[in-house]
């Protein structure tokens, strides 16, 4: 009894914290926060404009995988785009961004522009595609017309560790003027998908986008951007995001535009005919519960893991102590052939005595003679002998015995023995 009310108090004090979490509907706690500066970089973007019903399009996004991973310093961006009702990565922004740029699925944009000769949608050739994006990507990116560092800040609504809220927030400065048409994009982007190889699901695959340009064009200007994506915003993006986890996600920011003409004001309009540009970009994975975490909370879950680690200790030690204490049975159910049934018990005691209090047989069977079998010592192996009764129409259905004994320390239990009728055919098994 000792150990079944630690095990009771070890699961009540683990269920607390998730309780008062639950019932403070109002709580914000800060699961994670993490700094990232601006490098003075600016990658190349490629944006990919995919169906994942399409075979074209997972075929080409397979066969460029490398080019998406981000150890070759660019940043690959995978919209889809919810003009297929099969595609279950599709989405509304995907649709806007897709208008933006003017793109037929399948499609690909290299720092918002064209690759040279090749087109969208039935004259996507992805072979052709594949070699003028690794042709061309030494040459793009490079630009850098502002500082765009971020600030990420990962929130908890209702103490399940999940994050409910993505805080971001920058201290934007241009490094020159900027025209009127310059727009700062927000993106959350899921790198990989939790389970590797789950389907049609690319890497890079933009769940939420935003855009502002609400801040100062003026070069050396700093402006403080703030942006939350909400809860509502994230679950209707279906984006499930474990805090243990969150490195799986993460936050691109590209300045889109023009840089003001030489001479001209900042907000002025550009020039006609030049095309738009990535004039800034900065790209961090989300952080995990353990980074940048306040000093506080940081101590407090460390103290709550350990006694939780502690609790589960407990359980399995007493899971061990139970399974050397209890006695352990076994059997076998005979017959002579001649409908005469008998029960072979064989009874290993554990490391305490127990009582037999009850031995009984649930129907169809039934004992001919209750066994004489009370006391049982520790460490002792003793054999039994049971005579056994059936109809006969039911002969070929397991029997099962029912032990109700007192063992020492650990209090009373009740032990189920299933023994399999010795006449049981196919036919029998399928029956029952």
């Amino acid at each position: 009894m000792r150990q079944q009310l630690t095990l009771l108090v070890c699961i009540l004090l683990i269920s607390i914290p998730s309780t008062l979490a639950a019932d403070d509907d109002l709580s914000r706690t800060i699961l994670a926060h993490k700094l990232v500066s601006e490098d003075g970089n600016t990658q190349p973007l490629i944006e990919w404009f995919c169906d994942s019903d399409s075979h074209v399009c997972r075929d080409f996004a397979e066969d460029h995988a490398v080019l998406m991973d981000r150890d070759e310093k660019l940043v690959w961006l995978s919209w889809h785009p919810a003009y297929n009702e099969d595609d279950p990565l599709g989405n509304g922004d995907s649709n806007i961004r897709s208008d933006e740029l003017m793109t037929i699925t399948p499609a690909i944009r290299l720092d918002f522009q064209r690759l040279e000769g090749i087109g969208d949608g039935t004259d996507f050739i992805a072979k052709n595609a594949g070699l003028a994006l690794n042709g061309t990507i030494p040459s793009a990116g490079g630009i850098v017309e502002a500082d765009i560092p971020l600030e990420i800040t990962l929130i908890d609504l209702n103490g399940d560790d999940m994050v409910d809220e993505i805080d971001l927030s920058s201290d934007f400065t241009p490094r020159v003027n900027l025209s009127s048409d310059v727009i700062l994009n927000f993106v959350i982007v899921e790198w990989y998908p939790e389970i590797r190889n789950e389907g049609p699901r690319p890497p890079h695959t933009v769940k939420e986008w935003t855009a502002t340009a609400a801040f100062s064009k003026e070069a050396g200007n700093t402006t403080s951007i703030q942006h939350t994506f909400s809860a509502e915003h994230i679950s209707s993006a279906e984006i499930e995001i474990d805090a243990d986890d969150a490195q799986r996600f993460g936050v691109i920011a590209f300045l889109s535009g023009h840089a003001a003409p030489e001479g001209a004001v900042a907000g002025s309009n550009p020039e006609p005919g030049i095309p738009a540009v990535v004039l800034g970009l900065t790209e961090a994975d989300l952080p995990t519960m353990w980074e940048g975490t306040p000093s506080s909370e940081a101590i407090s879950r460390l103290g709550f893991l350990i006694f939780a680690l502690l609790c589960i200790g407990i359980i399995i030690i007493t899971e061990r102590q139970r399974e050397y204490a209890l006695p352990r049975i076994t059997g076998r159910l005979l017959t002579d052939g001649e409908d005469k049934f008998k029960a072979i018990l064989e009874f290993t005691i554990g490391k305490h005595d127990a009582t037999l209090e009850k031995v009984e047989v649930l129907p169809p069977w039934k004992m001919k003679k209750k066994p004489s079998l009370n006391h049982l010592k520790a460490g002792v192996e003793k054999s039994i002998e049971i005579g056994m009764k059936c109809d006969t129409n039911y002969n070929f259905r397991p029997a099962i015995i029912r032990f109700s004994m007192e063992v020492e320390t650990f209090g009373g239990w009740v032990m189920d023995l299933r023994l399999t009728s010795p006449i049981t055919s196919t036919d029998d098994l399928e029956e029952e």
